[in-house]
């Protein structure tokens, strides 16, 4: 249960930081209430980060959730913000992701 638990979370502190930097970018002024609003979301990533390190182990958990704020960091820049993703940004995202499933994999080896 505590695995599911991880994971669940670790996949909504990518998802609350990712919106949370899109909305603070997409911003036209600091007193918008999007922007507000991406401040809380980056927020609560914050908070979500701390209750992670307490149920995974360093080494495990700052791999999954930098890689996964990496990838989900240029999708969202593609998907909300029209930036270009080039073959070799795709290759590195592809690699990370390889990088967290085999760091994921090795801890149950």
């Amino acid at each position: 249960m505590k695995g599911y638990l991880s994971a669940f979370l670790v996949v909504v502190y990518v998802l609350t930081s990712c919106l949370g930097l899109y909305l603070i970018k997409a911003a036209n002024v600091w007193q918008s209430i999007g922007f507000v609003t991406g401040v809380a979301l980056y927020g609560t990533g914050a908070v979500l980060w701390l209750v992670l390190l307490r149920l995974l182990p360093l080494s495990l958990a700052f791999p999954i959730a930098a890689g996964g704020l990496i990838v989900c960091t240029m999708l969202t820049g593609r998907v909300f913000l029209g930036e270009r993703i080039s073959l070799m940004q795709t290759s590195g995202a592809a690699l990370i992701i390889l990088g967290i499933y085999f760091t994921a994999m090795g801890r149950n080896a």
